[in-house]
């Protein structure tokens, strides 16, 4: 199998933690690509990283059903059995990703000009509302599975991209709680460069 995205991407770190985890780094290859590249184009219609070839030559995308197919293929623990909880808090950790890159769009790629500051503002109390979220339920990220997968590569996104953001403020308990995943060789195996 290939996974095909970029270092930089949030989702694409979802699937490469998970590739870590599952074990599978002997299976699955990873390609370097740029979002909308050759490599790209030609497995995924929607022309979005990740994308993950499989052995029969078909791709799959977007990193929670990838994290999905992995963890089946070797009936590992990201979904365990009554995983509704689990697959909540992996819904969080997506929205806030989408509200980060959204974010990152607006500020950095926009010209200044162009910027749209309640759009600004909407993606920002987003990103706080999961934050805040997700501190109350710090207590329940006790093992490895596709929410704190999602979530460690968020918090690691915002350190990334917005290093300013002073997310740890009010959040003793995540704060704790990412000190811990973010020290998993998975983890320090993916940062983004």
């Amino acid at each position: 199998m290939k996974l095909i995205g970029s270092s930089t991407s949030p989702y694409v770190r979802k699937c490469r933690v998970a590739v870590a985890e599952l074990c599978l780094a002997d299976e699955v290859a990873y390609i370097d690509a740029a979002p909308a590249s050759d490599e790209i184009k030609a497995v995924n219609p929607v022309n979005k990283v990740p994308a993950l070839v499989r052995g029969n030559g078909e791709a799959l995308f977007d990193s929670r059903i990838i994290l999905r197919f992995l963890n089946e293929s070797v009936g590992g623990p990201l979904y365990p059995s009554g995983h509704w909880d689990v697959s909540r808090r992996e819904s969080l950790a997506e929205a806030a990703i989408d509200s980060a890159l959204l974010l990152r769009m607006e500020t950095f790629a926009r010209p200044e000009e162009f910027r749209w500051d309640g759009w600004i503002q909407q993606q920002t109390d987003r990103i706080n509302r999961v934050l805040d979220a997700l501190e109350a339920e710090a207590g329940a990220l006790a093992s490895v599975d596709a929410a704190a997968i999602g979530i460690g590569c968020m918090l690691g996104y915002l350190d990334f991209r917005f290093a300013d953001w002073g997310w740890r403020d009010g959040h003793p308990n995540l704060t704790k709680w990412f000190q811990g995943f973010n020290a998993r060789a998975s983890m320090k195996a993916t940062v983004p460069a």
